[in-house]
């Protein structure tokens, strides 16, 4: 233990790969200098952080999707699993739209699961065709499947939705998603910084 507590630490050099010993001042500065015999390179020092995720409990909202058919309808997402579908039992119950006689919607058709990314300081939202019965490992995919970008999802493929990202439902009604982006000031009362990591050097 050195001076005010802070721990040595020693790194492998960037350069030479040899051991070198972190001081206190040298974490302040953010970079070290190898001082082996031939090297003296510079090995940058990287402090790492991350957001607490209790910050989700604050939020106002967590993003919408807006059918992009006739009526206008946007339908708010939730944390966690949001299951789509014409079914009541859905965490979004859209409605029973009508293509020629018939609708292409499973009464539960996909999931798109909305988490908080602690590294980031963002949400992250992703979808995939199906959904997991209560209580079962089980998934049940869609009759008509789900597309994003015009492709249709494989079966247990999970994929990143982007901010107005568009999801074709059966491959006829479209609906775009809207991302919630957490204000910078509010994100800044829920920054973590971590101790130095010898592990992450730049």
């Amino acid at each position: 233990m050195g001076l005010n507590g802070f721990k040595l630490t020693l790194i492998n050099c960037q350069s030479c790969g040899r051991r070198i010993m972190v001081r206190a001042a040298d974490a302040e500065r953010g970079s070290i200098r190898c001082t082996h015999v031939g090297c003296g390179a510079e090995n940058a020092l990287q402090t790492t952080l991350h957001y607490d995720d209790a910050i989700v409990k604050g939020l106002p909202e967590f993003g919408y999707l807006t059918y992009l058919g006739e009526p206008k309808v946007t339908y708010p997402l939730q944390f966690g699993p949001n299951v789509i579908g014409t079914s009541e039992s859905c965490t979004i119950k859209v409605e029973r739209f009508i293509h020629e006689g018939r609708c292409f919607i499973s009464r539960r058709h996909c999931t798109l699961t909305v988490t908080f990314d602690q590294w980031s300081g963002k949400l992250r939202y992703q979808i995939q065709d199906g959904t997991r019965e209560d209580n079962s490992p089980e998934v049940r995919y869609s009759l008509n499947g789900t597309y994003l970008n015009d492709s249709r999802l494989q079966k247990m493929e999970l994929i990143d939705l982007n901010h107005e990202g568009v999801v074709t439902l059966g491959g006829v009604d479209r609906f775009r998603l809207t991302h919630y982006f957490i204000p910078p000031a509010m994100l800044n009362t829920y920054r973590v910084e971590l101790a130095f990591n010898p592990d992450r050097t730049e």
